[in-house]
Parts: structure tokens; C-alpha cells; sequence
């Protein structure tokens, strides 16, 4: 039994317990704390991107609603626009008018009278041409007929296609607006670059309405809520067609936070140089987690690894001062069971040689006596002094046993000098064969042998390995008396640098005793008198001659299998 630790180990290893789970607490709120301020800090610099980002944007919005600004103020003063405008060459006037719209790539280009009506456009002789159009209830004619120049965003109520319109009055010789010159520009393309650069942007106008954006889901959702006032004028301008004008699902939550849907972003907002614009642009928050993310994870690796390293040489120290105080202890167990192996061996041998000795003895002594009397037995029943066949059978049996045992012992008695030489082991597991095989047909025992067709050579005496083979054959044959289905099998193969001769029977097995306490000699699992129980101890001498080793097993499927190897000889070493 071990001994209980002392007191001192118990506080020794409670102090460590302690000091290991401060540690660890230490090193968890450190790297928290560190992922905090990580967060803060990747989340200013995250804004002061996002509002460069949105300068320029911003920048971007406001030079593609500059561009064409100065152009109805040139056309206003064309002479073909000015005729137009009194009635005179319309039809010159469109094509003029196509031809500005394609080379400034204007979606279109036209003229209102008086009246608000389109008398030319860029857009004559198509589906969607504007001519004969009335457009008085826009804001841009108004503003323009009052003499200003007009600026507005919205819906075509002919094409459908929302737009940037810019319009400027054509004057009399006495100042009076007479008709109005328009011009429409179209932003999809602004649009299409911000989802190719997969930016998150909207652009609302003064009532929170979002007019632009990189994402059509979004597009004309409200940012705040409608008045009844505001979209009773919105559907007076048909600024928005048809749409319902929904709240966008979105909230603000701090200066520079806000979510849409579920979804949390980095918000910044600004506002454009015209039509009271607002440009906002999102960015996700989860690269600030993800880059402290990797800052605390980093940082908790290297802890970890010093934690590690210092671990390591503590246990190094342990090791090398466990190391030198046990080397004795282990040197100590060492010649212990070296000791206990030399005297188990030296015990076997010492049984065996008395053994061998009696053995020699007792075949010597009895060989004779057991030789004549089965010669008067044969003679008095060829002399007719015996005449019933029982007593004769009876007297048989006796000495067949008799005879059996002595040839037992006569097996057990180790010869001198054998002579070895090289062999295939297939003659040894075929010279066995033909001297059991009429035991095993006439026990009704199904036999095969198989091998893996290399020619299995081993170094030794035949005789003697067929003396173990016979013996191991035999067992299994008692082994599987009483079985219905009786089966042996013997295989041969080679495994490595070893000769395996494997016998297999479906018998009773050899249930929980070990191969060692089978090879004792006079141990036997059989009735009396069916046998001595020193086949085994004959067969593993026999082997272990040979440099070899025996083996047995219990199958799972009942039986068991006995193994023999034996050095393979196949370079024909006679060492």
C-alpha cells in the first residue's frame, strides 16, 4: 500500500492549486481588460475612417450635382432655344437637343412653355418622349418661372426613373419668364459605384427621405417619421410616384453608432452642398471586434506561453531531482526482478533436470517389466489360457496405459547433442500430420491446413519440433471432445523475422489459466489417468531450444489457439 501524503505535501500542493487558479483569474481579467480598451481604441480610429470615407463621398455627390449646373443657364441663352421658346424651328430644336443630351450624357434635355407643357425634348419619337407632357405642378418650373434658377429631385412621372432636374427661365427682351429650359440628370450611376465598392451609404433630403443609397432595399424608406403636411405636398410635387415612403427598420444609438435591422454599424453623417441634402455612411462594427479579437488573442498566447515556459522549467527542476532520487530505487527494482526471473528459471530447471532424471530412471525400470508382460499376455491368448475378450481387452487398456505414460517420461528426458540443420517447416506440420491424422478422422474433427505459400524455413532438429506439433495436436483433439462441431486448423506464415505455426481448435479453450502455469509439469486439465500433464512442458523446452517462444489464447467464439515462433532461417544462418 502507498503511504498517505503528509500534511506538508497537502499544504505543498493546495498553495500550488491556488497560486495555478490565481493565475489563470489574473490572465482572463488581463485579457478582457485588454480586449475593453482594444474596442475603444480600434473603434476611434474605425470613426475617423469612416468620416474620411464620407468626405469623400460627400465630395463625389456634391461635384455630380455641380457638373451641369452652369448648362440650362447656357441654354437659355441659345438663339434655337429662344425661337423655340416663341414657337419657331421645334423641330430643329429636338434634334439640337438630342445631340446636347448625348454628348453631356443627360438622360434628357427639354423646353416648357408658358404653361408648363414640353413643346421639344431630347427625348421626341420615343415611348417615353416628354412632349405634350405638362409639367406645371413641378417646383422647378415654378421657381424658374419666377425668374430663379430651379433645382429638384424626383420621380419622372412619364419614365418612372428618378432624377436630378435643373432648370432655368428663358426671359423676354423685358426680363419676364415666357418658357423654361430643363435639364435631367441620372444618378443610378453614382449608385452602381458605391455597391461595387460595397460601402453602406444613403443619401435622405430635408424631410429624412432617402433618395440615394447603396442599397435598394433601403431606397425611399424615411428615416424619421412623415407629417400628414409633408406627404400632402410630396403628393402634390408627384415627387415619389407611388411609394408608401416607410420608416427605414433603423436606430440611432450614440453619436456614432446606430442599427439597422439587427445589425450594429459605425455611423457618420454630413451634410451635402445642395437641396438640403444629408449623406450618412455605415460601416460594420465587427472588424473593430475582430481586430481586438486578434490584439487579446495574441496577447493571452504570449502569456500562455510564458506561463508555459516557466511551467516547464519548474517541472524540468522536479524531474531532474525526482530523476536522481529514485535512481536507485529504480536500479533497486530493477535487480529485484532480474533476481526473481534468475530464481524462477533456475526452479524450472531444477524441476525439469530431477524430472529428466526420474524420467530416465522410471522408463529404464519399468520399460522391461511392461515389454513382457504385454508378450504373456500375446502368449497366453494365442495359447487359449485367456478366453474371454473382455478380460483380454481389460488387460490391453492396462497396458497401453502403462505403456503411455512411460512413453511420456521417455519424451521428457532432454537428449544430448541433437543434430540441427535447416528444414522447411512444412515437413514438420506434414510429418505430424501422418501421425495423427487417423486420430483426427477417427474423432470426426474437419481439418485444414493452410499457409501463405513462402517456403518457411527454420534451423534446428525435425524430430523434436514434430514432437511439439504432435503434442499441441493432440490437445486440441482431447480439447474438443464432447464438441458437435469440431474444426482444426493449422496455419503457417511468416510475420517479420519469425516463423508463426499457429494451431487452432474450436475445443473448450484453456479457460483462465495463464501459458505459465500450463507448462508446470504434471499440470493437466484432463481425467485421471488420461494423462501426465507434461506434453506442454516438454513442448516449451523444446521450443525455447530452439530460441523460440509458445503462445496461447482463448478465442472469442470459443476454442483457443496455441502459436509457435521460430527464427526464419532464410539466409540459411546457422547461428
Amino acid at each position: 500500500m502507498s503511504e498517505a501524503p503528509s500534511p506538508d505535501m497537502q499544504i505543498a500542493r493546495t498553495t500550488r492549486k491556488s497560486v495555478y487558479y490565481t493565475l489563470i483569474v489574473v490572465v482572463v481579467a488581463a485579457t478582457m481588460l485588454l480586449f475593453l480598451g482594444a474596442v475603444s481604441y480600434f473603434r476611434s480610429i474605425e470613426i475617423q475612417e469612416a468620416g474620411n470615407r464620407l468626405s469623400l463621398y460627400e465630395k463625389s455627390l456634391s461635384d455630380g450635382l455641380e457638373r451641369f449646373q452652369h448648362l440650362p443657364y447656357v441654354l437659355a441663352r441659345d438663339a434655337k432655344v429662344i425661337e423655340g421658346a416663341r414657337g419657331i424651328g421645334l423641330d430643329q430644336l429636338n434634334v439640337r437637343l438630342r445631340g446636347f443630351a448625348e454628348k453631356a450624357k443627360l438622360e434628357a434635355v427639354y423646353l416648357l412653355d408658358s404653361f408648363g407643357t414640353a413643346i421639344a425634348a431630347s427625348n421626341f419619337g420615343t415611348k417615353s418622349s416628354f412632349i405634350g407632357q405638362n409639367y406645371a405642378f413641378r417646383p422647378y418650373y415654378i421657381k424658374a418661372m419666377r425668374g430663379q434658377t430651379g433645382e429638384f429631385f424626383g420621380v419622372g412621372t412619364t419614365t418612372g426613373r428618378p432624377g436630378y432636374f435643373i432648370s432655368e427661365p428663358i426671359l423676354d427682351a423685358w426680363g419676364a419668364a415666357v418658357a423654361v429650359i430643363v435639364i435631367k440628370l441620372d444618378m443610378s450611376g453614382l449608385e452602381r459605384a458605391w455597391v461595387d465598392a460595397g460601402e453602406k451609404i444613403i443619401v435622405s433630403n430635408d424631410a429624412g427621405i432617402v433618395v440615394l443609397t447603396s442599397h435598394s432595399q433601403w431606397l425611399y424608406k424615411t428615416l424619421v417619421a412623415l407629417t400628414p403636411e409633408q406627404r400632402i405636398n410630396i403628393m402634390n410635387k408627384r415627387q415619389f410616384g407611388n411609394q408608401p415612403l416607410d420608416l427605414l427598420d433603423w436606430k440611432k444609438t450614440d453619436p456614432y453608432s446606430a442599427y439597422i435591422g439587427d445589425q450594429r454599424f459605425i455611423h457618420v453623417t454630413g451634410a451635402a452642398d445642395r437641396l438640403g441634402w444629408d449623406v450618412h455612411f455605415f460601416q460594420d462594427e465587427r472588424r473593430i471586434y475582430e481586430r481586438a479579437a486578434l490584439v487579446s488573442g495574441i496577447f493571452g498566447l504570449f502569456i500562455v506561453l510564458l506561463l508555459v515556459f516557466a511551467v516547464f522549467l519548474r517541472s524540468e527542476r522536479i524531474r531532474q531531482a525526482l530523476a536522481v532520487s529514485q535512481s536507485d530505487r529504480h536500479k533497486l527494482i530493477i535487480a529485484n526482478k532480474e533476481l526473481r526471473n534468475a530464481q524462477k528459471e533456475l526452479s524450472q530447471s531444477s524441476k525439469l533436470a530431477a524430472l529428466g532424471q526420474l524420467s530416465a530412471s522410471v522408463t529404464h525400470e519399468l520399460g522391461q517389466p511392461i515389454s513382457a508382460l504385454r508378450n504373456y499376455l500375446a502368449a497366453a491368448e494365442i495359447s487359449g489360457h485367456i478366453t474371454s475378450e473382455k478380460t483380454l481387452l481389460n488387460f490391453s487398456n492396462v497396458i497401453d496405459r502403462m505403456d503411455n505414460l512411460t512413453r511420456q517420461l521417455r519424451l521428457f528426458i532432454k537428449p544430448g547433442m541433437e543434430k540441427f540443420e535447416q528444414f522447411d517447416i512444412g515437413d514438420v506440420i506434414d510429418g505430424a500430420m501422418a501421425l495423427v491424422g487417423h486420430d483426427i478422422d477417427a474423432a470426426g474433427i474437419k481439418m485444414d491446413c493452410s499457409s501463405s505459400g513462402q517456403k518457411a524455413l527454420v534451423f534446428g532438429n525435425k524430430l523434436r519440433l514434430e514432437q511439439v506439433v504432435v503434442n499441441l495436436i493432440q490437445n486440441s483433439i482431447a480439447a474438443m471432445d464432447g464438441v458437435e462441431d469440431k474444426a482444426l486448423n493449422i496455419n503457417t506464415e511468416i510475420i517479420d523475422s519469425d516463423v508463426v505455426v499457429s494451431v487452432r481448435d474450436m475445443g473448450h479453450g484453456i479457460g483462465i489459466k495463464k501459458l505459465d502455469e500450463l507448462q508446470e509439469p504434471f499440470h493437466t486439465t484432463r481425467a485421471s489417468g488420461t494423462g501426465m500433464g507434461l506434453g506442454l512442458s516438454i513442448s516449451a523446452e523444446i521450443v525455447k531450444d530452439h530460441n523460440g517462444r509458445m503462445t496461447a489464447e482463448n478465442l472469442s467464439k470459443g476454442g483457443c489457439v496455441f502459436c509457435i515462433y521460430l527464427p526464419h532461417s532464410d539466409t540459411g544462418d546457422q547461428s
